[in-house]
């Protein structure tokens, strides 16, 4: 762009000379390719020291020269992206086109997402609830898994990546460096002594670059950055080796220091917030007693006071894998029933109220009445407090609170049998009703119940699946027959039946058991040493029981659940219908769904955009050649004064003396003579009936193509999407 700059020359006159700035795009044309080189290193460096600092204290089973490899690939076609001598409309049509093919090759892909977002969240729970079940994970090759990872992490690299680009947001790229160790001192956990370096080195070259125009001078700064501080990092680590050996005494000053720390402020703060939510727990319970107590106060006398504030997800028998013990509940609860009585949450009717047959009593393993089987359609979890459980030790695995015991079957139905610890004929009988289960079990009968229990746990994980709505039974069909060989989908209570029933074909009596499955995490320490957890409709859980060695045996038999868990009174989705989609990635893959569904339509509105655009410009372009009435030249002339006043120009009437007088002002740089000559050709063909000559129009276009180029170098880059794509000047 041509600068008119004062000259001063020897006898102190000011002359006028013209002058022509170095463009930005000369800087960039400077080493463009040692300083893409440079900031590929600056951003591949800074993912590696991320996923470094974040796998020393949240470790996740990726392969790292996979992921590494993926890492730098991706790096570099960003890096490469920005750096391309291409229009930024360009660049933003290639970026969605590669963002659209990642997010298609992730919808093929959907378990390898699954198994990378469950491994994410085991490695979290495993530090931060190491009681909590894991999440299943798939087997997926390294490379895959890599690959997928690489992918999750490729909006770090646009952030950074980007920044290095535009200069901007040097902020924000320090700070997404420093999450993972910011997180891992949330939890409590320190990064190690290796990846601390990194991300220091790291992020030391990174922004030792951030503001360098040219090759040259990135590589000269990260180079001079990356030695400085591997000569810190290295004279620390080697001066903190005398340090160390002050940690190992444990009567040492390093010691006592740690042990006076916790002691004095940790779990004194830890003990005031413990305090303070008990507080607040116990105004919640207390109110709610008294809401309670105003709406049903005959009732309330006859139960016993517990707690009933929101009770923490239940992992229902479904959310673990792990195989829990074989052996009956032997800890003696403290029980304590909410007011309002405790219909189980297994048997509501479509409307969500309990059946008409009742629900389980709540005597803690009393006879009671069971619904018929074949009329249930789905399992509708909800919130609600049922009661509160108190252990004198915290339970290591899930623990069953049995409320009800099923004795004889017949017509699927579950008919009541007593809780204590003696076996009758009841707990080996079955109905005639189930001839195709008979014929399956019949040559399996085996003195050993490690086998039977082999035998039914394969027979349930290859033909059936976990599902919250599986539907009733049809009319005239076995609910366990039915549920086994023809449905093939069902909730704990289907697992429960078909597995009990099964035991008592092969020779071992059993029993139906409903209650209630308590997590471990569930249980919170109290004030007097025991542990608290509140039994909510979400817990509700039926198993079965075997006889076994002169004592009753739980057997857990229901399989894990594979769909997206229902929300707390919702219905779910059938499993059957997304069997890839496990706990923890449900959301997530939904939002990579969505996500590639935004991206495929902002591609389309993109080229449908540029499309118009094109036939717009295309439209105009013949208008200019027109020459009949002299149409061309004043098309020509109003798209001049059309851009100047999108510029920033005044806007007056373009064709008197004062608007073309304007016009000239606003742009001076335009040669002044042809300025002239083109607008008094436009009045001519207006008022005279002037033909202009093909050469003469010829002549106005590239006038009209050199004003529309000065222009658009001065505007930002989303005015310029506006001028070139929307108006179309």
């Amino acid at each position: 762009m041509i600068v008119r700059q004062r000259k001063k020359s020897r006898d102190g006159i000011y002359l006028y000379q013209p002058s022509r700035k170095e463009s930005h795009t000369s800087y960039r044309k400077r080493h463009v390719f040692l300083l893409a080189a440079v900031r590929l290193a600056a951003v591949w460096s800074a993912a590696a020291a991320w996923w470094k600092s974040l796998t020393s204290v949240f470790p996740m089973e990726v392969d790292s020269v996979y992921l590494y490899t993926s890492l730098f690939l991706l790096t570099a076609v960003l890096t490469l992206l920005w750096n391309i001598p291409v229009r930024m409309i360009g660049k933003i049509m290639i970026f969605v086109l590669l963002c659209g093919g990642a997010a298609f090759w992730i919808r093929l892909h959907m378990d390898v997402a699954a198994s990378v977002i469950n491994s994410a969240a085991n490695a979290y729970l495993s530090v931060c609830k190491p009681d909590a079940a894991l999440y299943p994970v798939q087997a997926v090759t390294a490379s895959r898994l890599a690959v997928m990872t690489g992918l999750f992490m490729v909006p770090l690299l646009l952030i950074w990546s980007v920044s290095l680009s535009i200069r901007r947001g040097k902020v924000l790229s320090v700070l997404l460096l420093l999450a993972p160790a910011v997180l891992s001192l949330v939890a409590a956990k320190v990064p190690s002594e290796l990846s601390c370096w990194l991300l220091i080195l790291s992020g030391g070259f990174f922004s030792s670059v951030y503001s360098c125009k040219n090759g040259q001078a990135a590589f000269v700064n990260g180079m001079g950055a990356a030695c400085i501080l591997g000569l810190i990092t290295g004279f620390a680590t080697l001066a903190s080796r005398p340090f160390e050996q002050y940690k190992e005494p444990p009567d040492g000053f390093y010691a006592e220091t740690r042990v006076y720390i916790r002691t004095k402020w940790i779990e004194p703060v830890g003990d005031y917030i413990q305090e303070v939510q008990e507080m607040e727990r116990a105004r919640k319970e207390a109110a709610r007693r008294e809401h309670e107590e105003e709406q049903s106060p005959g009732e309330t006398d006859s139960l016993d006071e517990s707690k009933a504030p929101d009770a923490a997800d239940r992992p229902d028998e479904t959310q673990t894998s792990e195989e829990p013990p074989d052996t009956a509940q032997t800890p003696e609860p403290e029980v304590n029933t909410v007011a309002g009585g405790l219909e189980h949450p297994l048997f509501q009717d479509e409307g969500g109220q309990p059946d008409d047959n009742g629900g389980a009593d709540s005597g803690g393993g009393s006879a009671a009445g069971f619904p018929d089987l074949n009329s249930l359609s789905h399992f509708q979890p909800d919130v609600g407090v049922r009661m509160t459980v108190s252990l004198d030790k915290k339970p290591e695995e899930t623990f069953y609170y049995p409320e009800a015991y099923g004795g004889i079957y017949e017509d699927s139905h579950w008919s009541g049998a007593a809780s204590d610890d003696t076996v009758s004929e009841e707990h080996m009988q079955y109905p005639d009703t189930i001839p195709r289960l008979k014929e399956l079990c019949d040559g399996h009968v085996s003195n050993s119940l490690d086998e039977v229990t082999d035998f039914i746990r394969q027979e349930l994980e290859e033909n059936t699946v976990y599902d919250y709505e599986p539907g009733a039974t049809p009319e005239g069909k076995d609910f366990a027959e039915y549920f086994l060989f023809e449905n093939q989908k069902g909730f704990c209570v289907h697992f429960a039946t078909t597995a009990a029933l099964m035991y008592r074909i092969c020779g071992f009596p059993s029993r139906y058991v409903q209650g209630y499955a308590v997590p471990a995490a569930a249980f919170h320490r109290q004030e007097d040493g025991s542990y608290l957890a509140e039994v909510t409709g979400e817990m509700g859980h039926a198993w079965c029981e075997v006889y076994s060695g002169s004592r009753w045996i739980l057997k857990e038999h229901t399989l894990p659940y594979r769909g997206v868990r229902p929300e707390p009174g919702r219905p779910a989705a059938a499993s059957g219908e997304h069997t890839w989609v496990p706990n923890a990635a449900g959301w997530m893959l939904r939002i990579l769904k969505i996500a590639a569904v935004i991206l495929a339509g902002l591609f389309l509105v993109v080229i449908l955009l540029v499309l118009q655009a094109a036939v717009r410009r295309q439209h105009k372009y013949r208008r200019f050649q027109r020459r009949q009435g002299g149409a061309g030249i004043q098309s020509i002339y109003r798209a001049i004064y059309d851009a100047a006043v999108f510029h920033g120009m005044e806007k007056t009437d373009f064709l008197n003396q004062k608007g073309f007088e304007a016009l000239q002002k606003y742009r001076p740089e335009m040669d002044a003579a042809l300025m002239e000559w083109l607008y008094k050709a436009v009045l001519e063909t207006m008022f005279y009936e002037r033909e202009l000559t093909r050469e003469e129009l010829r002549q106005a276009q590239s006038l009209y193509r050199q004003f529309s180029k000065m222009i658009k170098t001065e505007l930002n880059p989303c005015r310029r999407f506006i001028y070139r794509y929307i108006r179309v000047l």
